[in-house]
């Protein structure tokens, strides 16, 4: 007798709960859709995150996200290329300097100590030397090993670019109309004590910084279209109003393994877009590329220990000259 009175009470109360749950949910549906909402729950393809969205400006560098969700740059206003002897690969060392690597770093297979390589990457704010890419390259007449930096010039009295002081001699061949803000190529000749010998600085490019954007250096992998690959990079859409030109403001064509500079502007949502590209001449001092880029072997100051054998751009060979280096490899 009581059961059949707790059963019978029980049920209304049930029923009512059942209403009241569904009145709930009408009105949910109600309210997403008169604010344009979809009461479901996210999709994959709505949370996938696509190159633009992986890619970030933060402090004057691009910052690409990895799979843990750290930001990692690729880009900046500091990079460098060093060729020489491979000494180790845990840590990386070439000629006494060593260099960090990540994931994405590109690196030949099969490289052990011994084999000639040439190492790309960018110097980030703690003075870490980051590689983004480490290829063996052909065996050639044995040079001293050289780095080239491409960076802003923060002062020209002393010299220092993105904050490495150079120490500039009555040897170093500077170019012309060099200033402040100015992005230039530095070529450092490694000296066998661990010492840098500035060899050269020029400029690559006269700009105007642009609000809200940053201009980086990169180098081109490939094109594809209007898909780019950028060294670190992932691959790039770039719209059709991108201005593509040399440094002297000519209309050219990008082509792989070509030195840029990147003009990347941040939009309110956060996603990054390319503007601007600048394809660097070759000159004395920056990375050769394209026609005109002869090699030209020389004996930079034969007349101290011997000299050492640089590898140059052969328009650059009388300026070397009238340096007193001489044609050919030292003996």
């Amino acid at each position: 007798m009581n059961t059949k009175i707790k059963l019978a009470v029980r049920w209304p109360l049930v029923a009512g709960y059942l209403g009241l749950i569904l009145v709930l949910m009408a009105c949910a549906t109600i309210s997403s859709a008169g604010t344009g909402a979809i009461p479901t729950a996210p999709t994959a393809a709505a949370t996938q995150v696509t190159p633009e969205a992986a890619l970030r400006l933060e402090k004057g560098a691009v910052e690409i996200r990895t799979e843990d969700g750290d930001w990692l740059p690729v880009g900046g206003e500091t990079t460098f290329e060093i060729t020489g002897e491979l000494q180790s690969t845990d840590p990386w060392m070439v000629t006494g300097n060593t260099f960090a690597t990540r994931d994405s770093t590109q690196i030949d297979e099969g490289l052990q100590a011994g084999d000639r390589v040439r190492v790309k990457g960018v110097i980030l704010e703690d003075g870490t030397w980051l590689a983004y890419s480490i290829e063996r390259v052909e065996a050639e007449e044995p040079s001293a090993p050289v780095i080239i930096l491409i960076g802003k010039v923060a002062s020209i009295d002393p010299w220092v670019v993105n904050g490495i002081t150079l120490n500039v001699t009555s040897d170093t061949l500077i170019g012309e109309g060099i200033e402040p803000e100015m992005i230039v190529s530095v070529k450092i000749l490694l000296l066998e004590d661990g010492t840098w010998e500035v060899l050269s600085i020029v400029p690559l490019a006269d700009f105007t910084d642009v609000p809200g954007c940053a201009t980086v250096t990169a180098t081109v992998i490939s094109v594809s279209g209007n898909e780019i690959q950028l060294v670190g990079w992932p691959v790039i859409t770039l719209e059709d109003n991108v201005k593509i030109e040399d440094d002297q403001g000519g209309e050219v064509t990008l082509s792989g393994d070509e030195p840029v500079l990147v003009v990347v502007c941040s939009s309110d949502d956060g996603q990054i877009r390319i503007t601007h590209i600048i394809i660097l001449n070759v000159e004395e001092g920056e990375v050769p590329s394209g026609e005109g880029s002869e090699k030209v072997l020389v004996c930079h100051k034969p007349d101290k220990k011997g000299g050492h054998t640089l590898s140059i751009a052969s328009s650059a060979v009388d300026a070397h000259l009238g340096h007193g280096d001489k044609l050919g490899p030292c003996p």
